[in-house]
This record gives structure tokens, C-alpha cells and sequence, in this order.
């Protein structure tokens, strides 16, 4: 059963819009805040591959309007749960103050799904607003309650 309230988030950097956008679109900028390797083509319909540990998330860019939003498909390579484009990532980019306020909309998500991705959001968000201000983050490793559980 898919979870009628969407995850919702955001967090403020303090960088602007057209630097955080990169770290949504480029593969080395995106790996410095999430995952482990990544092949991106950020125009619609092209592909969004994101290795999380042993676990790869498959999607397609739907929406890229630079440097303010994208959506995203999403979901888990091998997964009966959340197969590949199964769920949507809405991504805002607004600039606020002299940063920017990033905020994001994961829709479609399994009731069964939702909780561990929303761990995966409160660990991964404050991960690129390191490495988006500049910053290096600590070594990237999955959360063990992000990885329990998934199939």
C-alpha cells in the first residue's frame, strides 16, 4: 500500500542555487553527499543510477529546470517494494538569505518504505549541506536502520 503523505524535508546551505543544483546533477559533486558511485544524464528521461552500498537506486530525471528544480524517479534495482521508478523526488532550490533553501517532496513511497527513507533523508540532508558549503563529510556508509529490512 503506497503511503498517501509524501516525506518531506529541507535544509538551508549556505551556497548558492547553481552550486547545490550540481550536487543533484553531477556524479562526482552527488557521490560526495550520497552514495558510493553514480551515472547521471540530467535531462528528462535520462538516467539517475545511485549506489548506496550493496544496493543501487534506478530512476529518470523527469523534471530539470537549472538551477531550481528537479524531479526525480526512484526507486531500488531488484526491489519488489519500490522497483526502479516506483516513487518521485521533488527537488526545490530557493534562494534564501545568501544560501539557498533546499526542500524536498519523496512521493509515492510504500507505507512499508517510508520510514526507512526518511532516516535515509535525516541522514543524507545534512550530508550535502557539508559538502555543498564547502565542506568534506565523513566517509560515506549506509545507516544500518536504512539498509535493514530492504529487499
Amino acid at each position: 500500500m503506497i503511503d498517501p503523505e509524501p516525506y518531506r524535508d529541507s535544509i538551508f546551505i549556505e551556497a548558492d542555487p547553481q552550486r547545490v543544483f550540481r550536487y543533484f546533477t553531477d556524479p562526482e559533486s552527488l557521490v560526495r553527499w550520497i552514495g558510493d558511485a553514480a551515472d547521471v544524464d540530467p535531462r528528462p528521461g535520462g538516467q539517475f543510477r545511485l549506489r548506496l552500498g550493496d544496493r543501487t537506486v534506478h530512476g529518470r530525471y523527469v523534471e530539470v529546470e537549472p538551477p531550481r528544480r528537479l524531479v526525480i524517479s526512484w526507486g531500488r534495482h531488484g526491489s519488489r517494494r519500490l522497483p526502479p521508478g516506483a516513487s518521485v523526488l521533488e527537488v526545490e532550490l530557493t534562494a534564501e538569505g545568501g544560501g539557498t533553501r533546499v526542500t524536498i517532496v519523496h512521493s509515492g513511497l510504500p507505507a512499508s518504505e517510508r520510514p526507512r527513507h526518511a532516516l535515509g533523508w535525516q541522514h543524507y540532508l545534512p550530508r550535502l549541506k557539508v559538502a555543498g558549503e564547502g565542506r568534506e563529510p565523513r566517509p560515506h556508509v549506509v545507516p544500518p536502520a536504512v539498509r535493514e529490512g530492504a529487499d
